[in-house]
């Protein structure tokens, strides 16, 4: 009796060994092996799935990025090709902004040239008239009588009427005794008459008695008066030097018909008659 539960005592306790060290057994390569493994197979089936995806995700953006890389590609060969068509347009503008540039530098400066060459023309007309004039001033003769001044006889001839405001000469013409105050000197007809004396052209008139007559300043208030002459060669205004053509003898008047052709010669001073003889030689 006693060693029958002793025997089941000793069976029960191995058996219970046997289950405790199974169950530790079972433990060990059960749990711990199958916690370890199954991380793993699930990381490798995960990496394979996520590389799949991958694969898969790259072929489709490579299938999806392929039409968009062409199009990009002749996007930018559009771009490029434009790009050089722009550039070359730009060239060409800027060569033929260069050129109209040159053209327009070039007709600027002919303009400027011409105006400078204009500018220069008018300069020279101006110094050129500028000198003409302070030639014609320098050349002009001095106006200065006086009474020390000698004259030269405006023609070469006789005495036909002397000066005389003292008394009364007769004149043939007229036949009776006046006044004089010229003298009448004879000259063949077309005789050129002188100055004689520098003067400046005062007037140019018609006179009844001494036909066409000059009358000349000669300064300091005193005139020369020429009359009976035709063909003037000077104007009103004009400086004659001593010894210059001024006419020629023409036709005498009704006045002096009888004495022929002449000179009509007469002085003023301030106005007043005085004898040209005193100044002749």
């Amino acid at each position: 009796m006693m060693n029958n539960k002793i025997t089941r005592i000793i069976a029960n306790t191995v058996g219970l060994a046997a289950v405790a060290a199974l169950g530790i057994t079972v433990y060990q390569l059960g749990t711990a092996p199958v916690k370890e493994n199954a991380p793993k197979e699930q990381t490798e089936s995960t990496g394979q799935e996520e590389d799949s995806m991958v694969d898969v995700g790259n072929s489709q953006v490579e299938s999806e990025n392929q039409p968009l890389i062409q199009e990009e590609g002749e996007e930018n060969q559009d771009y490029t090709q434009d790009t050089e068509n722009t550039v070359e347009n730009s060239l060409e503008d800027s060569e033929a902004d260069e050129d109209n540039s040159g053209e327009d530098a070039n007709s600027d400066e002919e303009d400027v040239s011409l105006g400078e060459e204009t500018l220069q023309t008018t300069e020279n007309e101006d110094a050129g008239e500028a000198t003409d004039v302070s030639a014609s001033a320098v050349n002009l003769p001095a106006v200065n009588f006086s009474e020390d001044t000698l004259m030269e006889w405006p023609v070469n001839g006789n005495i036909l009427l002397d000066y005389s405001m003292d008394q009364t000469t007769y004149f043939p013409t007229l036949d009776q005794y006046k006044l004089s105050p010229g003298i009448s000197v004879g000259a063949v007809e077309g005789a050129p008459v002188t100055a004689a004396v520098n003067g400046t052209v005062y007037s140019i008139e018609q006179d009844a008695q001494t036909g066409t007559t000059l009358t000349m300043e000669l300064g300091n208030g005193y005139q020369a008066v020429y009359g009976q002459l035709e063909d003037l060669t000077v104007s009103e205004g004009d400086t004659v030097k001593k010894g210059t053509t001024i006419g020629y003898i023409a036709q005498p008047t009704k006045y002096y018909s009888t004495e022929g052709t002449n000179l009509y010669f007469a002085m003023k001073r301030n106005g007043e008659p005085v004898d040209p003889i005193q100044y002749l030689p």
